[in-house]
Order: structure tokens, then C-alpha cells, then sequence
């Protein structure tokens, strides 16, 4: 929470008039609480006649600390009627040439605020509190005969006044930024991430929490304006790194590493202003849509910082994403996995290159990480595997006029012991002709596609899956893909990227079949409901059926980004997130 204090055009001879009249209305029976604490002390009964302010700006001892007050208008804060609790450091116990350096904003939240706390906590007794400073900080306050507040010795406690208590420091209390905040730190060059959050925040004023002035004109002004401060950046990533009881750790990149985050992820996804769209796939007269993209830049500027920051915020509270509460700077990460706020399960391998050479620095509601380079693969966060279910039946764009009705089968968890392999979703898709001298045909859409090159490929399944009785033959089939191409226009592609011109399932396994490689020149995430396509078709002749089933079996589709696929194959048993993006 932040306030925007008005006082800056708030005439103070006003605002005097409207205090006083409202100190004249304020009623007296807050000193008898005191009494009972204080009543061997005619001096802090003295007090409790006056206003915090007042107790303050006449303390010889609190004259630093007085003209601090005053520079940011807490001068009229401490003059109400609201209750406050002030932990006061008393002159020469802190650096007052420094705070007093301080901006406006910074002075009131770094300092000013982080000494003071709605309501009154006096020093009696046994005392285990946590108290909630202006600034959200929350702080201990405690002890018994002696008494400290984040471990600052109080010097002096209980300066009893009209409208709260105030226990003199020896020392001022160090403030401690959460996560947000300490992206404005100034510790590292950091102005270009901050800017992008400064950018998103939405600012509420809290009519109950701010001090009500006088009214001008008609219009109520206040003299301490409490903004309910929202960043939409929190909930997007669902990390709300403001929050002072939460706990994560956040990958902060420096201005060079956000520079060459942003040039990296931008060539995924380049956008057409203008491209066609194929409404009907499965007809030779295939119906063309013209798409206009209204806004290109927009479009690609927010999908590349979403996908920059996506993967950047880890709730240090779940799984072995505990471990990362007490990783220290010069440390290797050893963890099965982490999981982002945004559910991207990163495994060992990658998960710990993400905090090398990254330096920890420690915050109130958990840890940010500032390191010049993001270490993150690409394919698990902004160019990821794409896998289409075959049973899915959302991307299923349509059969051809020579097939039945698709047919999803979800497979016993037993399978026939004689083939090899394990169907993705435990579930596929049966493609049947609509009778025995046609071959059928299914069109499936691309969804979320980048402007990449892809290896693509098909996951076929043999008849006898389950029941080894079945008769059992391979397919035979073509594969065509339709996109636009570099000027937008809608193509149907086959020789021009498949590695055959047609394909033959093994039927002693679940055949992940290679087709090729295709780039595709524009990026379709994000457009809405427009998607490249593949269309799957049986090619078996009649001579031939005795020899080629004309039944499509297909478990899935896989566009696989072409770095994941060469990295892959020079390391085997690499583990990667395969979940997030089946669709």
C-alpha cells in the first residue's frame, strides 16, 4: 500500500483550521487508559494532553527525527485524531544526512512509515507482538522490563499522548523492501524490468484508511491519502511479490539481460498484419478467411514480455521448491524439479542453470536473484512442445467425405505385452472409411504455433493395442499441412517438407513416425481461433487392402521445437515438461 500525499497543494492555513476544530471535538477519555501505567509521572501525564506531533516537535531529543516528519507532512498526520503507535530514533542514533537525502516517496515509505503503526502499543508487561508498520512491514515488538522493536532497543517507551504512545529508538529501524520493492532499489541496473512493472500498477484510494481535511469547495481533501496500490502484473503470473506474509524467490534480470531476453524471444513470434485462414480443410474448394491483425506491434510487444517474465516467480512454499529458501549465492540447485507460479515443472537439470551466476539478495517475503543472463531453455517457456491428442476432439477440424465419424479410445491400463511404447493420454482416436473401397481422412489444427522450424511427427497405434487377436496390418497414408506462407497466403504443403511423400506405421510398436521439418514464417499464438492444420489421409488401393489397414489409429501429434529435437538426440534421458502444452 502506498499513499500520495496531498499536502503538497493542501494550504497548510487550512488545514491548521480544520485539525484544530477537530482537536476541539476530540474526547478525553483515551487519558485514563494511561493513568494506571503512568501516574507516578507527572510528565508523561503532562503528554497525554498533547498530540503526538506536539510531543515530538518539543523533544529535544526527536529534532532529527521531527524535521523528517515534517518534510513528507506527517507533521499533520500525528495531529488527528487517529491513533498511531511511533517508534522514534532519537537524534544521532541513525544517519540522518542520508535519510534526509531521501525523495519524498522514499523518506515517507522507506523511513517514515516504517516507524509508525496504526493503534496504540504500549511498552508493559510481557509483550510478543507483531506489528503491521504504514508501510505493510510487519516487525516484532517485544520484551519484558526491556523492550526492542526489530531488535532496536527502546531507550525510552511509553510517551503517552492524546492520540497514541511513543517509544524513543536508539537507533532507526533498518527498512527492509519486499520483492517489489527492491526493483527499485537502485543496488542494481535493474530500470528496465522496474519500468515494465511500474507500468501495470493501478492505484485505489482507501476512504477508510486515509485521514480525512478539510472540505474546499465542495470536495473532501484528505491529509494522509492511503492508496490501495494493485499491480496486474501479480495476479497475471499469480506471484505477488508485494505481499509482505508470502514467500517466493524471483529470477530479476539486469537491464542486459532483459535486452537479450526480449531479441531472443521476438523471433518466435513474428505476426502478418493481414494473412488467410482456411475455414474449410477438408474440401478440394477450400474457403479462404482474409484475417486482419488490427494492432501488430501490440500484439507481439505483450505476448513477448508475458512470455520474458512467465517463468520468472517460484512460490518457495511448495514441493522442492523449499530448497530454494535456503540456496545461497555460489551454490548448485539440487532439486527433482521447481514449478513456477505459472505450473512449468522445470527438472533438475534446468532448474539449476537458472541460478548460475545469479546473485541472491535477500527480501522481506522471500528472495529476488539478479543475474545478467536468463538461463531458461526455450522450449520451456516461450517456444514450447506442442502436442495435439488425437482423441482431443477441440482441435479436430475435420474428417473427409470418404470417413466415418471418429471414434476415441481410452486404453486399459494393461496393454498387449508385444508392443512397445505408451500411449500419450492413454488415449487415441480411430479414423474408420465409410466403406471398404475409400480411404478415410482426418484434419487436425496446429494450435499455438510459433514462428519456428519444427520437427514434426505423428504417433500411429496397431490394431492390437489391447487384444492380441486382432488382425493386424500397417498404414499407409499421406500427410498434408496446411499455412500461409511468407506473404500470408494459405498453402497446402507435401513435398515441400516431409522427408516421404507417403508414410508406413510398424505395427510392433506405438510408432512415433518422423515426417520433417517445416518453419513456419508467422506466428499464430495469440490471433484467437486461427491455426495452421495437418490433414492425415489413408493412401492404400484397393489391389493393396489385403496388405495396409485403411484404419487410422493416431495417438498424437507432435510439433517439436527443432533445438529441443537435436538436443534430444544428443542427450536421451533429458527430462523435460511434456504437460503443460497438450492440447
Amino acid at each position: 500500500m502506498k499513499r500520495i500525499n496531498n499536502n503538497r497543494i493542501l494550504r497548510r492555513g487550512t488545514a491548521c483550521c480544520g485539525i484544530a476544530a477537530a482537536l476541539t471535538a476530540l474526547s478525553l477519555t483515551a487519558c485514563s487508559d494511561w493513568t494506571n501505567h503512568y501516574q507516578d509521572d507527572s510528565s508523561i501525564l503532562d503528554s497525554q494532553q498533547k498530540t503526538l506531533w506536539e510531543n515530538i516537535e518539543q523533544n529535544e531529543n526527536l529534532t532529527q527525527f521531527a524535521s523528517l516528519l515534517k518534510k513528507v507532512s506527517y507533521d499533520y498526520v500525528l495531529n488527528t485524531s487517529q491513533t498511531y503507535t511511533v517508534w522514534a530514533p532519537a537524534n544521532g542514533t541513525f544517519d540522518f544526512a542520508t535519510v534526509d537525502s531521501y525523495g519524498w516517496d522514499r523518506l515517507e515509505n522507506e523511513f517514515v512509515r516504517n516507524h509508525i503503526a496504526r493503534n496504540n502499543y504500549p511498552a508493559s508487561g510481557q509483550v510478543d507482538e507483531r506489528v503491521i508498520t504504514l508501510n505493510e512491514k510487519m516487525m516484532h515488538f517485544g520484551g519484558n522490563g526491556n523492550y526492542s522493536i526489530q531488535d532496536i532497543n527502546i531507550t525510552r517507551p511509553n510517551l503517552a499522548s492524546r492520540n497514541g504512545v511513543i517509544h524513543q529508538l536508539g537507533g532507526g529501524i533498518p527498512f527492509k523492501s519486499n520483492i517489489f520493492e527492491s526493483l527499485n532499489s537502485g543496488l542494481y541496473p535493474l530500470d528496465s524490468i522496474a519500468d515494465f512493472f511500474r507500468s501495470n500498477n493501478v492505484k485505489k484510494l482507501n476512504v477508510d484508511k486515509s485521514v480525512v481535511g478539510p472540505t474546499e469547495n465542495g470536495q473532501i481533501t484528505y491529509l494522509d491519502s492511503v492508496f490501495d496500490e494493485h499491480n496486474t502484473l501479480f495476479t497475471r503470473f499469480q506471484a505477488f511479490i508485494n505481499r509482505e506474509d508470502s514467500n517466493y524467490t524471483m529470477l530479476v534480470p539486469t537491464n542486459k539481460a532483459w535486452h537479450e531476453a526480449r531479441e531472443k524471444i521476438e523471433k518466435y513470434y513474428n505476426y502478418f498484419r493481414s494473412f488467410e485462414f482456411m475455414e474449410n480443410t477438408s474440401t478440394t474448394e477450400q474457403k479462404k478467411e482474409s484475417i486482419i491483425i488490427k494492432d501488430v506491434d501490440y500484439l507481439r510487444d505483450s505476448i513477448v514480455y508475458t512470455m520474458l517474465l512467465s517463468d520468472l516467480f517460484y512460490n518457495n512454499n511448495i514441493y522442492d521448491n523449499r530448497k530454494l529458501n535456503t540456496l545461497q549465492t555460489g551454490e548448485r540447485l539440487q532439486v527433482d524439479s521447481l514449478y513456477s507460479t505459472m505450473r512449468t515443472k522445470v527438472y533438475a537439470e534446468d532448474a539449476a542453470r537458472l541460478f548460475e551466476g545469479a546473485i541472491r539478495q535477500v527480501n522481506s517475503n522471500g528472495a529476488a536473484w539478479v543475474t545478467d543472463s536468463l538461463r531458461m531453455r526455450s522450449w520451456t517457456t516461450w517456444n514450447p512442445e506442442i502436442i495435439v491428442e488425437g482423441e482431443n476432439s477441440r482441435m479436430l477440424a475435420s474428417t473427409l467425405s470418404t470417413s466415418d465419424t471418429p471414434h476415441t479410445f481410452v486404453a486399459p491400463e494393461t496393454q498387449n505385452p508385444e508392443i512397445s511404447g505408451k500411449l500419450s493420454n492413454n488415449s487415441y482416436m480411430e479414423v474408420l472409411p465409410i466403406s471398404q473401397s475409400t480411404n478415410p481422412g482426418v484434419v487436425f489444427y496446429l494450435p499455438d504455433v510459433r514462428s519456428t522450424t519444427y520437427s514434426i511427427y505423428i504417433v500411429m497405434v496397431p490394431a492390437n493395442i489391447v487384444n492380441p487377436n486382432n488382425e493386424v496390418k500397417p498404414n499407409r497414408f499421406t500427410v498434408t499441412l496446411g499455412s500461409v506462407d511468407s506473404n500470408g497466403k494459405n498453402q497446402d504443403r507435401i513435398k515441400d517438407w516431409t522427408v516421404e511423400s507417403t508414410f508406413q506405421s510398424d505395427t510392433t510398436k506405438i510408432d512415433t513416425i518422423y515426417l520433417g521439418d517445416y518453419t513456419f514464417p508467422m506466428a499464430y499464438f495469440g490471433t484467437g481461433n486461427y491455426y495452421p492444420y495437418m490433414r492425415i489421409n489413408s493412401s492404400v488401393t484397393n489391389k493393396e487392402r489385403m496388405n495396409y489397414d485403411r484404419i487410422l489409429r493416431i495417438d498424437c501429434l507432435i510439433l517439436r521445437p527443432k533445438e529441443l529435437d537435436l538436443y534430444l538426440k544428443e542427450h536421451p534421458d533429458y527430462k523435460y515438461d511434456k504437460g503443460l502444452y497438450n492440447n
